[in-house]
């Protein structure tokens, strides 16, 4: 029997993640959902089931998602990451380290986008 997929996402616009939130639970994804890296970290510390692929926002107050995830990956080596953004590329670029293309999506984007990423991401 299939699991649902489990979901931490993180972001700190709760708006965005109202949003993401219903919309993949009502798709039948598991969610978790923090405010910002170091919410995330103690939801992954202490959720005792599997956490399949992490959504983080890139720039968040207190710990920004590159450095949050660097930090989880020691807890959950085996979650996928996908990055989400509002800013202009060319601001993460300078201001942070950019993940590769292939692990980002750039915000405003359209749910089934954000799916397909996902399914993409978990080799489903």
């Amino acid at each position: 029997m299939n699991r649902a997929t489990t979901v931490l996402l993180v972001d700190d616009d709760e708006k965005v993640r109202k949003w993401i939130h219903e919309e993949l639970e009502r798709r039948g994804y598991n969610l978790l959902e923090a405010c910002d890296g170091e919410d995330a970290l103690l939801i992954a510390e202490l959720h005792r089931g599997p956490v399949d692929i992490v959504l983080t926002d890139i720039v968040m107050p207190k710990l920004n998602g590159p450095e949050f995830v660097k930090v989880l990956l020691g807890l959950r080596p085996d979650a996928k990451v996908l990055y989400i953004s509002g800013y202009p590329e060319s601001f993460l670029r300078n201001n942070t380290s950019l993940p590769s293309r292939d692990n980002y999506l750039q915000k405003p984007f359209e749910i089934s986008t954000l799916i397909a990423r996902i399914t993409d991401l978990l080799g489903s």
